[in-house]
């Protein structure tokens, strides 16, 4: 499932997987130079409510993490992901602060349930939603009687704070 969200996220020139910050490895993380936003996603196979529950659970503790170690998040996706010292400076807004959004990667079966999608995105609302379809192909939408619905999958930004020490 983390190859097909690192394909959907602009390949390996942009995304890396498996990152480690403050006891935290997040599955995949991609840079978009034209927003000027990282993306974190964490991603599940389990379609069952409480392991759903546990995924944006997840991404609350990683949004924490994020929110305490902006610099070693920073410093260790710069390990990973090939980024020049310009793009660096630009992602970081000359090393003052980052756009983060966050991401959980569900199968199209888990998608379906789109009555506790709603009850956990009202939980917390910036996480997004990316349906992983059964053929490996990714997609920024739900389905809501066959109809394309962004309402419950879009994420919403966070600016994050790069403070050297904590």
């Amino acid at each position: 499932m983390a190859m097909a969200v690192t394909r959907y996220l602009g390949g390996s020139k942009r995304t890396t997987r498996e990152v480690r910050v403050s006891g935290c490895i997040f599955d995949v993380v991609a840079y978009d130079k034209e927003k000027r936003l990282f993306k974190l996603v964490e991603c599940k196979l389990a379609t069952s409510p409480t392991s759903i529950g546990r995924t944006f659970g997840q991404l609350a503790s990683y949004h924490a993490a994020v929110m305490d170690q902006g610099y070693a998040f920073v410093t260790a996706v710069s390990r990973r992901l090939p980024l020049s010292f310009h793009r660096l400076m630009e992602a970081t807004n000359n090393a003052t602060k980052i756009q983060v959004a966050f991401y959980v990667a569900l199968t199209q079966k888990a998608c379906l349930n789109l009555r506790l999608l709603k009850s956990l995105k009202s939980l917390l609302p910036s996480v997004g939603i990316i349906r992983v379809k059964p053929d490996g192909h990714c997609r920024g939408y739900l389905l809501r009687d066959g109809k394309r619905d962004d309402s419950i999958s879009s994420a919403k930004a966070i600016t994050i704070k790069i403070r050297r020490y904590s």
